[in-house]
């Protein structure tokens, strides 16, 4: 019963589903929104400058010698370009990692101290020494 309560601005979708049923779209109350995007450097290019040339080819033919017939043709060649660019490289959900931590001083300190730790290890051979020098490296890391 919670789940239904947090469902919140339910539609049905007019886009076609390729089935006999239709889509219906919610949100859920508290979800975090999925940012899409395409990057163009995933782009199969090959496939997009194939595509392109069959729209291209296949495009009505354009009297361009009026000033109206020309912006048709910029307009149409304009849509053609952003419709083969999406159909070639769909969006995708960005991928949201851990945040990269600030470098402070006190950062430093541990990382100059780990590496003085070491290297007294590599040079003094005592047992002892290796475990100061593992725990200062486990405090370097958290």
């Amino acid at each position: 019963m919670r789940l239904l309560e947090s469902i919140i601005g339910w539609e049905v979708s007019s886009e076609p589903s390729l089935s006999d049923h239709r889509h219906i779209l919610f949100i859920l109350r508290g979800s975090v929104p999925v940012r899409l995007i395409r990057n163009p450097r995933g782009i199969n290019w090959g496939s997009f400058r194939e595509d392109l040339r069959d729209r291209l080819e296949r495009g009505p033919q354009m009297y361009m010698k009026s000033e109206a017939g020309l912006g048709l043709a910029i307009h149409w060649v304009q849509q053609t370009l952003i419709s083969a660019y999406e159909d070639n490289y769909p969006l995708r959900p960005v991928k949201t990692g851990r945040q990269s931590l600030k470098w402070t001083a006190e950062l430093e300190s541990l990382r100059r101290g780990v590496r003085r730790l070491f290297n007294k290890c590599r040079l003094d051979k005592n047992p002892h020494s290796w475990d100061l020098y593992r725990e200062a490296q486990r405090n370097y890391r958290k």
